[in-house]
């Protein structure tokens, strides 16, 4: 029933907003997305693990290709850090680029590539049972993205992104864990055309 009503109101909104353009040169937006991390790593189980929250804004240097600025907040909870169950916070910023090989007025479909750089700070689901292991986890850390997806433009101005991007996540200041997290994250979100 709720596949229905999102549905109707998709087409609603799209034959109410008429008018169309293709992405150009110069052409600046803001996106906001969230993505569910699904994958496994040494430290944590398989299945939906976390989100990350990725505000972005993005330019294009021309019609086709874009540089996406991409900031994310992430949270993954059931980590186990000597057996102890933990989380962690992490905050990055990955600048990404974007290319359109489909530039159409409703519909655009791009690859993209990135690499960043954060931190990350572990701790434990309850603080009293937070030890030295937490501390030395927590850091820095290197995140590669790279994907497929696209744009569904409502108008001239507003849309929906879907993007099925490839995540890896490296600790660059522990020796004690390298791999945070490696799969696939499904990102859905709104963007919208600030020029």
């Amino acid at each position: 029933m709720n596949r229905k009503i999102i549905l109707i109101t998709l087409f609603f909104l799209g034959g109410i907003f008429y008018t169309f353009s293709q992405s150009k040169k110069n052409d600046l937006k803001f996106t906001i997305s969230a993505l569910p991390l699904f994958g496994s790593s040494e430290n944590f189980e398989t299945g939906i693990n976390g989100i990350v929250i990725k505000p972005t804004i993005g330019y294009h240097i021309s019609e086709k290709t874009s540089i996406e600025l991409n900031f994310s907040y992430t949270t993954l909870k059931d980590v186990k850090i000597d057996n102890i169950n933990s989380y962690y916070n992490s905050y990055a910023f990955i600048p990404t680029l974007r290319n359109n090989f489909i530039n159409k007025q409703k519909i655009r479909f791009f690859t993209e590539i990135g690499l960043g750089l954060g931190t990350i700070k572990y701790n434990a689901n309850n603080n009293r049972f937070r030890t030295i292991k937490h501390e030395q986890l927590s850091g820095g850390i290197s995140i590669l993205n790279i994907g497929i997806g696209g744009n569904y433009y409502f108008n001239d101005k507003f849309g929906i992104e879907l993007i099925i991007p490839y995540i890896s996540t490296k600790n660059i200041t522990s020796e004690s864990i390298n791999n945070i997290y490696s799969g696939i994250g499904p990102t859905i979100g709104f963007t919208y055309k600030l020029n």
